[in-house]
This record gives C-alpha cells, structure tokens and sequence, in this order.
C-alpha cells in the first residue's frame, strides 16, 4: 500500500466531493426552482429522496472496500455520482415540464445519494488501514478537513452565474471527477503494518453491536445537536440582531463559512498534533460544543457570538475523529468497513432529524436549538466517559 504521507492528501482531496455536492446544492436550489418551476415542497422531496438513498447505500457500500479494493470502488461511485450529476446537469441548461423534471431531479438526486453514501465509509476504512494506531485519529481528521474543504468550495458554482448560467451545472457535474484523485493500486485487505485481512470472512456487524453502539450514539447526538443549530441558524440570527432577512441571509453565509473554516484548520493542523486519546478527544470535544452553545445563547455581541461559534465548530472538529477512530479500533478489522457504514447511517439520520427538530424547537423558544445542542453534547461526552475498552 502507499505510504500514508503520500496517500492520505489524496483522499483528503478526493472527499472533498462529497463537501461540494452538499453545499452547491443548496447554492443551486434558486436556480433549480426558476428553471424547473418547482416549489419549495418539491425540493425538500428530492432533498428526502436522497437522503432515503444515503441511509440505504451506507450499510451495503461499506462492505464493498475489502471485496473490490477501496480504489477501484471509489472509481465506480464516482462514475454514478457523475452519471447523476449529468442528468442534473441536464436538467438545469435545457429545463423541463415540472412533472418530467420533479421525477428527473428525484431519480438524480437518489443516485447520487445511493453513491456518495460509499464514499466516506470507504475512505474511512482505508485511511485507517494505512495508519499505525496513534495517527488514526490525525488521518481521519484530515480527510475532515477536506470534506470541509469542499463545502468552502460549493460556494463557487452559484457565484459563477454572474459569469455564465451554463458554469453552475458544468462544475457541478465535473465535481465527482475529484474521486479520482485516491491512487488506483492498493493492497484490497492491506494495512499498514503488513498483515493482510482475509476479506473472505464475514464482515457485517449489527449496529446494535456493544462495540459499536456507544460510538454511535456519540455521533448520533453530536449530529441532531448542530443539525439544529445550523438549520435555524439564520432566523435565530435574525431574532437576536433584529436583521430583515437579507441581513440575516449574508450574515448566516459568513457563519456558515467561519464553522467550515474553522473544522478546516481544526482537522487539518490541530488534532494531529493534540495526540489525545480518543476517550479524551471525544469528551473535550463535547465540553467545547456545550460551552460554545452556551454562550452563543447568553451573549448579544457580534464578536463573542462568532468565537462562541467558532468554539463549537472545533469541538465538532476535535471529536468526530476522535469517535470514528475509536469505533474503527473497537471492532475486528474485517469489520471495519460495516461499521463505518452504520456511522455514515447515524450521521445523516442526526442531521435529517435534527433539521425537523430544530424547527419544531426554535417555535417553541428561538434558543431551544442551542439549549437542546449543549445538552446533547453533554449526553455524548457522558457516554464517552462511561465506555468500556480501547480508546483510553
């Protein structure tokens, strides 16, 4: 297998897919409901659509690194993410009836979903595998950072309307081409220290595991606690400082961008060099998420609510390679590729509930999200605490 001084950079790059098809979706969304002449319920469907995808694909593709090899299937994801991103493509530069382009956008978006749910988990696994013990919680981190990465760079394609109107769907389309960049010769079952792992065992693993279910419900609350905050992000901002909503619009896109910086710089130059254990990385970085949803909620200045942002962000960014690793040492290594497949399912399904649950909470109290946040943040970092075996 390369060496991970050279491979890893490449699968920070390569994920950095995953980021940009998230955030120029949003970007987009204007330009999808003009041109397609659909409504805002109609784009939350296909939203749903690939999401439904996303929870699907996740299980099944995490088994599929050890079998295939992790660059041969990144290849292949990346050939459907680009087949669905064409017929987006598509459908924005030559537009279509409204029932024909609903069914066109819902079919794109769950192949794109069904696809891109692979990416992660395989990367994951094969990061991990390249890595000695005391770097995984670095490597992971860094492939963090380029998913963050590409969220800072999914801005660029609604700016490069103001160009041309065909340069939003032609980057959108060319973005899964970024998988390509992982290096195409690996050892399928390899690790670092040389020992193979015989991919023809069994390598599922239920969920429900003892040794995966802690790590699980770290990731799962930290999800459904800033799924919340971001979703209701802007009305909160627009109740506190009293902005109208284009105010607040521009003023939740620049703290949208300081949370990606943020995990950017947090992932890629501080948790490498923090060389905590995961137990520790997983609780310190819980206690920051709470003490910046705190004081988010206490303070009415503009500077102490950016840093008390900030804060949060890199408590995301100390703690989800903490608990990625710790899952990833906790179980066999055939086993690995299932379980962060299952991590990848409990992701989307913190963010997706916590977006509905946000706005349920935010009508019953503007700060109930960030108050929800800090306490589930404190839920994670007591399970953390309270779980037996590896991770010290």
């Amino acid at each position: 297998m390369e060496k991970s001084s050279a491979l890893l950079p490449r699968l920070a790059m390569a994920v950095s897919a995953i980021g940009f098809g998230q955030s120029a979706f949003v970007s987009l969304v204007p330009m999808v409901m003009e041109r397609l002449k659909l409504d805002a319920f109609a784009i939350g469907a296909a939203t749903a659509i690939g999401a439904a995808a996303f929870l699907v694909g996740s299980p099944l593709w995490g088994r599929m690194g050890e079998r295939l090899g992790y660059g041969k299937l990144l290849r292949l994801l990346g050939l459907a993410m680009l087949a669905a991103q064409a017929m987006f493509a598509a459908l924005l530069v030559f537009g279509a009836c409204a029932a024909l382009g609903i069914v066109l956008l819902m079919l794109s978006r769950f192949v794109y979903g069904f696809a891109a749910s692979g990416v992660m988990p395989t990367v994951q696994v094969w990061a991990s595998r390249a890595v000695a013990d005391d770097r995984r919680q670095a490597a992971l981190g860094l492939l963090g950072a380029g998913v963050s990465t590409g969220r800072l760079a999914g801005a660029v394609p609604a700016a490069a309307a103001i160009i041309s109107p065909l340069l939003p769907p032609l980057l959108f389309v060319l973005s899964p081409l970024l998988l390509w960049l992982a290096p195409g010769k690996e050892e399928s079952g390899g690790r670092a220290d040389g020992n193979a792992v015989n991919a023809s065992k069994d390598v599922g693993i239920s969920p429900f595991d003892r040794r995966v279910l802690p790590c699980l419900a770290i990731g799962f609350c930290l999800t459904l606690g800033f799924g919340q905050v971001q979703m209701m992000l802007g009305p909160m901002i627009q109740q506190r400082f009293g902005l109208d909503a284009t105010q607040a619009t521009t003023v939740t896109g620049v703290a949208l961008m300081l949370v990606a910086v943020v995990m950017v710089l947090v992932q890629g130059l501080v948790v490498a060099r923090l060389r905590l254990s995961e137990r520790k990385s997983v609780v310190a970085g819980c206690l920051l998420v709470c003490a910046g949803m705190v004081l988010l909620a206490v303070t009415g200045n503009h500077t102490v609510s950016a840093i008390a942002l900030a804060a949060a962000a890199a408590g995301i960014a100390v703690a989800t390679p903490g608990y990625i690793a710790w899952l990833t040492k906790r179980v066999e290594p055939q086993q690995q590729g299932a379980a962060a497949g299952w991590l990848a399912t409990t992701h989307v399904l913190g963010q997706s509930i916590g977006a509905l649950v946000g706005g349920f909470a935010f009508t019953l109290w503007p700060f109930a999200p960030l108050a929800g946040c800090a306490a589930l943040a404190l839920i994670a970092a007591c399970f953390a605490t309270t779980v037996k075996g590896s991770g010290q």
